[in-house]
């Protein structure tokens, strides 16, 4: 087995890994959101016992394997680095505020308003940074990230590879129709006519 088979195994066991501890922590920011009823404060509380601890510890694994990928596969990190850029800018700022608002949230001794937005935070970007990056991770499984063309509009080259917005007016409608079309919702074959259909009909 060579050298490259053994670092992307350890590529793959990283990312393994965080989606494992750190799909735990985002499961429980989205427990956070969900709370409700008499309960909710101390469910709140459990969950800050329960991912307390390990939580910031499962961001290593991320950071290992990006620094696999800038240092063993650099081709690989230049393409994802350019075709992903929004996404994943996205996602690191959520997994941030996440982080902060965790922090903010916990140690802050006062139990007001202020506490209260920085739970709503944190559970907003533990619900919306785990899209990001499936939206990312459903990309380069697509095939949909490859080359950047040269030439097009922005959307075309750096939004189109993972996520296209269908809108339009049915005849006899009122209103518009939006549609959002992910990486691996439809076929290769699907997805081309439909750009297509958008770009000329």
């Amino acid at each position: 087995m060579g050298p490259e088979l053994i670092l992307a195994g350890a590529l793959m066991a990283a990312l393994v890994l965080y989606a494992l501890g750190g799909g735990a922590d985002f499961g429980g920011g989205v427990w956070d959101l969900l709370a409700s009823g008499p309960r909710a404060g101390a469910q709140r509380q459990a969950i800050e016992r329960a991912i307390g601890p390990i939580w910031e510890a499962n961001h290593v694994w991320l950071i290992l394997a990006i620094v696999l990928t800038f240092s063993c596969f650099p081709p690989v990190f230049a393409r994802l680095g350019i075709v992903l850029h929004i996404p994943l800018t996205l996602m690191l700022v959520g997994i941030v505020l996440r982080g902060s608002a965790f922090t903010f949230r916990t140690y802050d001794d006062q139990h007001d308003a202020v506490q209260r937005r920085w739970g709503r935070i944190f559970a907003g970007a533990s619900l919306v940074t785990p899209v990001l990056l499936g939206v990312c991770i459903g990309a380069v499984a697509s095939g949909r990230a490859g080359p950047v063309p040269a030439h097009g509009a922005f959307v075309d080259r750096f939004v189109a590879p993972w996520l296209t917005i269908v809108r339009w007016r049915p005849p006899g409608a009122r209103f518009d129709r939006t549609v959002m079309v992910l990486p691996g919702m439809l076929t290769d074959d699907c997805f081309r006519r439909l750009r297509v259909l958008l770009r000329f009909a």
